[in-house]
């Protein structure tokens, strides 16, 4: 399976869950404060989805922040080669058959939330203070549950992105999705969200690198 932004951002879409549970650490809320620079409406991301040798991009932007909450739209053509990608429903597409979604993140400068389930409820994605272990957990509609788990954290600058080395904060999920084993989410404390690495039950791992304009 060829790899496309699409593919990353419909992990954002299908993960749809109805409620909190709050056995491990507090889920739903992070603290810190949303001025800060990536938060900019028209600020965009410089992304990139690779696999092997295939490399796919899209756009994506901040089009919208009320409340410290940010609106991301990303949006991209469809691949008519991947099946799994023909049956995307019409609501995420736009006049012209492309790829739409709108995301909603609240970054601040101590982690990320993001409302993407079916009832928009926060979740927490990281605390940038976390540490190895730590779990957040969503109990979906039929019982089962979601949860991210912190899987590294550096303590010096490993992670090549944009031209540097920086630490990051490597976040784990085990899916439910047909086909998608696992994702993992990379973050940074001062670039935010910086790649996300979907693992596919076929082996392929296409992964999605994400550079904000203003940081």
């Amino acid at each position: 399976m060829k790899p496309t932004l699409i593919m990353a951002a419909l992990v954002l879409v299908l993960t749809s869950c109805t409620k909190l549970d709050f056995g491990n650490k507090a889920s739903s809320s992070i603290g810190g404060t949303t001025n800060i620079p990536i938060n900019t409406v028209g600020n965009t991301f410089a992304n990139s989805v690779v696999t092997g040798t295939a490399s796919y991009q899209g756009t994506i932007a901040i089009t919208n922040i009320t409340d410290g909450v940010a609106t991301v739209q990303f949006k991209a053509a469809i691949p008519s080669n991947i099946p799994i990608l023909q049956g995307i429903s019409p609501k995420f597409k736009d006049a012209n058959g492309n790829f739409v979604f709108e995301g909603k993140f609240k970054q601040t400068d101590e982690g990320i939330l993001d409302y993407n389930n079916k009832n928009h409820d926060p979740f927490v994605l990281v605390k940038f203070d976390d540490n190895v272990g730590d779990k957040y957990t969503l109990e979906k509609s039929d019982g089962t549950k979601i949860v991210r788990e912190v899987v590294r954290k550096s303590t010096t600058d490993d992670y090549y992105w944009n031209g540097m080395m920086i630490k990051t904060i490597d976040v784990e999920v085990s899916m439910s999705i047909p086909g998608v084993k696992k994702i993992t989410y990379f973050s940074n404390h001062h670039f935010g969200l910086v790649a996300v690495m979907v693992e596919m039950d076929d082996g392929s791992k296409p992964k999605l690198t994400l550079v904000p304009n203003t940081y």
